[in-house]
């Protein structure tokens, strides 16, 4: 039996793989011969130290950095109304912790367990509550809103359009007819050949409401990638492209600007204007949670002012990593020097 809460954040996991497809990471699919991962009652589990965990959605980064171990994105998506609080970071604090400490061997075994440098992310279409993002901060648990993402929007609106009787469901909390594991497989599949025609095949057999999903569907090819910047090396952000991005745009001139309309975070052209903006003037959207830059402050990892009276030498690029004719680059986007002026002019101080 599933949960409508369960459906949409499947449904939301799979497209965000998809798109972190073009930022180098590379979904899990299945088990093959890698030791660290199980076959569980309902998908793939990764092995503990002292348990094994379901994790439906696994990405290795293509690229590995010498003198590490290869680096897996464990992803894990929430679609709820309310703010995620610090119980759903806990859970994945334990889980990193365990899975983490897997490889440790014992006096035993002549070779020690295979081992990955695991990343854990949370993507969520509310907020975090403050505690979950004091804690998710110091337990090196990535937190990415989406709510406020302009571009990425779309998606998040028809995920959300989705109700318990497009799935034959009495209740939110009781969908019976349904396989959660089947019905990832077929979506999965669908958005990787950007083919709709199987996963068809299986909404109509079911008789699951395929117009809602087909939307869903074609809003994540329309949007087609997304990338994951690293601002100044300190915390992740989810970049999604406008309708006319170009990468040779930003190949050709990495210098950038920040913008804020009181709705959405923008990265702009350097030579852009904040006001009034077109979709021809932008870059990406993004999103924030709403107490990060206080959670540096407090670290003491920003001058103690107000969150957006940041130093401009504090918060000074974004790197990004992107495939462009099947070969992964990296680039650093340069903020130009009076992005700041321009975001409190907007805000005020």
């Amino acid at each position: 039996m599933a949960t409508i809460y369960a459906i949409k954040a499947l449904l939301l996991e799979e497209v965000l793989l998809n798109l972190l497809k073009d930022s180098g990471y590379i979904t899990v699919n299945k088990i093959d011969r890698d030791k660290t991962l199980k076959k569980g009652h309902s998908g793939i589990e990764v092995k503990g130290r002292g348990w094994n965990h379901q994790i439906d959605a696994i990405a290795d980064f293509a690229i590995a950095p010498p003198f590490s171990y290869p680096i897996r994105l464990l992803l894990e998506a929430k679609f709820y109304q309310k703010n995620i609080g610090i119980d759903i970071i806990r859970n994945a604090v334990g889980v990193l912790k365990d899975v983490e400490e897997f490889w440790v061997s014992n006096n035993s075994e002549k070779i020690a367990k295979p081992r990955y440098h695991y990343q854990y992310a949370i993507f969520t279409s509310s907020k975090f509550t403050f505690p979950a993002q004091q804690y998710a901060f110091a337990q090196d648990i990535y937190l990415i809103k989406l709510e406020n993402n302009k571009y990425f929007l779309p998606i998040i609106n028809a995920i959300g359009e989705l109700t318990y009787e497009d799935f034959n469901g009495e209740s939110n909390k009781k969908i019976e007819n349904i396989n959660l594991s089947e019905l990832r497989k077929k979506f999965r599949k669908s958005l990787k050949l950007n083919d709709f025609h199987s996963l068809n095949n299986y909404l109509d057999d079911k008789q699951f409401n395929q117009e809602k999903i087909r939307n869903i569907f074609e809003r994540s090819n329309n949007l087609s990638s997304s990338y994951l910047g690293m601002l100044s090396n300190r915390f992740p952000i989810f970049l999604t492209p406008s309708p006319n991005f170009d990468i040779n745009i930003l190949i050709a001139n990495p210098t950038i600007r920040i913008c804020w309309d009181e709705n959405y975070w923008y990265i702009v052209k350097s030579n852009t204007r904040c006001g009034n903006l077109r979709d021809d003037d932008i870059l990406f959207s993004f999103d924030l949670p709403e107490d990060i830059f206080k959670l540096y402050e407090e670290n003491n990892m920003l001058t103690p002012t107000q969150a957006i009276n940041l130093k401009e030498d504090l918060i000074s690029s974004i790197k990004i990593i992107f495939k462009n004719q099947r070969i992964f680059s990296s680039i650093e986007l340069n903020l130009d020097r009076d992005w700041l002026e321009n975001i409190k002019k907007q805000i005020g101080d």
